[in-house]
């Protein structure tokens, strides 16, 4: 679609041609340099930027400091401090409208919990409750987009429980939720979490002290469970096809001495051109007001790599034989997970100081395009050994993830009459080293699909 097509195009709106022109525009440059070797990659769909444009001008995920900017105000946005509970939500309403993201969305919104919980008392509890719709509502109709993301837990508060108890009513998609867990986390906030998730499907359910250990306290979760350090972010994200590359290799020997070496080496050339790219080139932290007023630092971002269509890949590599239904299989993908993370940090990241100067693993949901390939670590559906055995195999296989790894769940309808139940498979698995899951029933109100 070019230009001109995009402004004549009677099916979209003002709002959505604005967007698919500037997109248009940053996929007009020339690619930023890399190998032919690694451009051939791309064009074989072995690696793939999702759309990230051909000369990138600000980082993937960015994950603002909002505690700080709620403390000490906006000089670039006039902006003061606020008081109460009217002025908190509005400075953050203003915020997130300048927001630079890949999506035109903020992806994550905060942990709005404890970023609300000082001002819960400046009101009475009916005016609190009415700002809270004012406010999940004004993010749903402002943020079409189900990759925005907010933070509760893991400490009980009263923002907290009102933030899952509106969810539950409202049914909508955005934002989507996380809410941390930890031995602290007391058993009626995870009830009532659970409860919402049976209606919204969400929150996602996280290991906090697992993640922690990962990125330190102050992390969020963003977009699609992206897990980054609050205050940085992603300078981009380049998924790595398992499954292709697998089906390059002549034999698992070849697939791991030189297809998945030479792909990764790849791989790390494009994230790290691209991260170049935005600090040296396009100047954004020199030029935005968030890096001057200390909301994102440059030394808290990393970039990530992205994996996915390990099912297919084992499949392909052990000659049919599927994860969950084999140890041999099974066994092959944490080969094949522990190679990718060796290879991977072999390797040094470009501003990468956020995770050590390292790029991060991330296990990708996928795009509309995927057809026909599994997301992330996940089975492929009707494939899926009995729930126990899953939540095993795939908790192992979080382990090898610093940025982001999920997975989730259908139960059957009647899982609505047993909280306690369902609570119970939750803290098993978060005690298995699940990472981050979400579940929902077969007639939930939204369905999780990142």
């Amino acid at each position: 679609m070019n230009t001109m097509d995009i402004i004549a195009r009677k099916t979209l709106d003002y709002r959505e041609k604005r967007n698919a022109l500037a997109w248009e525009a940053e996929m007009h440059p020339p690619y930023i340099r890399i190998s032919t070797k690694s451009t051939n990659y791309i064009k074989q769909k072995i690696l793939c930027d999702i759309y990230e444009g051909n000369a990138p001008y600000r980082p993937r995920y960015i994950l603002p400091d909002y505690e700080k900017y709620l403390s000490n105000g906006s000089s670039y946005l006039n902006i003061l401090p606020p008081k109460d509970l009217f002025q908190a939500i509005n400075a953050l309403m203003i915020l997130y409208q300048y927001v630079p993201l890949i999506t035109r969305y903020p992806i994550f919104l905060g942990n709005l919990d404890t970023l609300l919980e000082p001002f819960m008392e400046t009101v009475d509890p009916d005016t609190c409750e009415k700002l809270f719709r004012m406010f999940l509502i004004f993010i749903d109709r402002s943020f079409p987009d189900a990759f925005v993301h907010a933070n509760i837990g893991p400490k009980d508060t009263k923002s907290g429980r009102l933030i899952l108890r509106l969810e539950k009513e409202f049914i909508n998609t955005i934002p989507n939720l996380s809410l941390k867990i930890d031995d602290a986390t007391p058993i009626s906030l995870i009830d009532l979490a659970i409860e919402t998730s049976l209606e919204a499907s969400k929150p996602y359910f996280v290991n906090h002290p697992l993640i922690s250990l990962d990125l330190g306290e102050n992390y969020g979760v963003s977009s699609c469970y992206n897990t980054l350090k609050i205050g940085g972010g992603s300078f981009t994200l380049v998924r790595l096809n398992l499954k292709n590359i697998a089906a390059e290799a002549i034999n698992s020997e070849d697939f791991f001495s030189n297809k998945l070496p030479d792909a990764i080496d790849s791989l790390c050339e494009v994230i790290n051109a691209r991260a170049k790219f935005i600090v040296e080139d396009s100047h954004f932290f020199e030029s935005c007001f968030l890096s001057r007023e200390g909301l994102v630092d440059i030394n808290q971002f990393t970039s990530m790599a992205g994996i996915f269509g390990l099912f297919d890949a084992v499949e392909y590599l052990t000659m049919g034989l599927k994860m969950g239904h084999s140890d041999v299989a099974d066994e092959m993908a944490h080969q094949i997970m522990g190679k990718v993370r060796e290879l991977l940090k072999s390797y040094d990241g470009a501003y990468c100081q956020g995770l050590g100067g390292k790029i991060a693993l991330h296990a990708q949901t996928g795009i509309e395009s995927d057809l026909g390939i599994c997301a992330g670590v996940r089975f492929r559906s009707g494939s899926e050994p009995e729930l126990s055995k899953q939540i095993l195999i795939q908790a192992g296989l979080h382990k090898y993830f610093d940025a982001g790894v999920s997975d989730i769940y259908v139960f059957d309808n009647t899982a609505k009459e047993n909280i306690p139940g369902i609570r119970k498979i939750i803290l098993g698995a978060l005690k298995s080293k699940m990472k981050m899951m979400t579940f929902h029933t077969q007639d939930s109100g939204t369905v999780s699909l990142i």
